[in-house]
């Protein structure tokens, strides 16, 4: 236990300094924005391309990122369906949905390292390979059809065709289906600024950190939707399709993770209810911390 605490350690400590300096006066909620814009724009889609580059897309581990994007499918679902009699706002529906339909898997990396070794943390990758792509096509779609900005079909086509995430994503597939590495003069260049991607993303959390009581009904449902039915979700699925043995515990465990630090990110960008989003994600994580360790023991 005392190994997961160290390697979580500095989620904490960055976390920890995006909330010093708001409180401190140094940061505002439009600093938080930007930073969360620099990571969209910039480190994120570089990491993507590093870390995919890399990735090895057996048809023995196909199901992993397939069972993540169904999931994630059926928990938006599962999101629309309840809150449709509730009549709610556009922004807090979409900040539901990105709530929702995004896991952390980073969260998980740590644990599943220390309890299932090199082959678990393997499988781990491959499922959060489903999650790459649904944020760089059907959650950034979603984030703005429930924005206020003029949307349409063609216009959303292109907003997705013209995003770094979407650049990303398709030249990293295709430098690991070619087994074609990137340079590593190249490499050496964009790692740094990848590897900013967490750290980023962390602070602007801790930026617009607030646990308030406010909107609680929601954010509990949204909780329950994500991390209750996610994880049984998961867990149908690698028993529908077969799966045995420790690839099924990690199906099971990530689809069960906490709220994704993108849910964050897409709310910002596409101006949902961040107020839900940052205390639906500050809870899961503290939720996540007690949740994930019981269920291993369960398993």
């Amino acid at each position: 236990m005392s190994e997961i605490v160290l390697k979580l350690a500095p989620i904490f400590f960055f976390f920890a300094i995006g909330v010093v300096l708001r409180r401190t006066g140094l940061a505002q909620k439009t600093d938080g924005d930007f930073v969360l814009r620099l990571a969209f724009f910039v480190t994120l889609p570089l990491l993507i391309l590093l870390t995919l580059q890399n990735a090895t897309l057996s048809a023995e581990k196909a199901w992993l990122p397939v069972a993540n994007i169904v999931v994630n499918i059926l928990c938006l679902g599962t999101m629309l369906i309840l809150t449709r009699p509730m009549q709610l706002p556009r922004q807090t529906v979409g900040a539901m949905a990105m709530n929702t339909m995004i896991v952390n898997n980073a969260f998980m990396f740590p644990f599943i390292l220390a309890v299932y070794g090199e082959s678990g943390f393997a499988d781990a990758v491959l499922f959060d390979f489903g999650n790459a792509i649904m944020v760089a096509t059907i959650t950034y779609a979603a984030a703005f059809r429930f924005s206020d900005e003029p949307y349409d079909r063609f216009s959303m086509l292109w907003r997705i065709a013209k995003g770094p995430l979407f650049w990303a994503l398709a030249i990293g597939v295709t430098l690991s289906t070619t087994d074609t590495p990137l340079p590593q003069s190249v490499v050496a260049v964009i790692d740094p600024v990848a590897q900013m991607t967490a750290p980023l993303i962390l602070i602007a959390l801790g930026i617009f950190f607030s646990l308030t009581l406010k909107k609680l009904k929601l954010v509990g449902l949204t909780l329950f939707i994500r991390m209750g039915l996610g994880f049984l979700f998961g867990l149908g699925f690698a028993a529908l399709v077969g799966l045995e043995g420790d690839t099924f515990v990690i199906v099971a465990l990530c689809s069960g993770a906490p709220i994704g630090f993108m849910a964050l990110t897409f709310s910002s960008l596409a101006k949902l209810d961040t107020d839900l989003t940052t205390t639906a994600v500050s809870l899961s994580i503290l939720i996540g911390l007690i949740y994930v360790p019981l269920l291993m023991l369960l398993f």
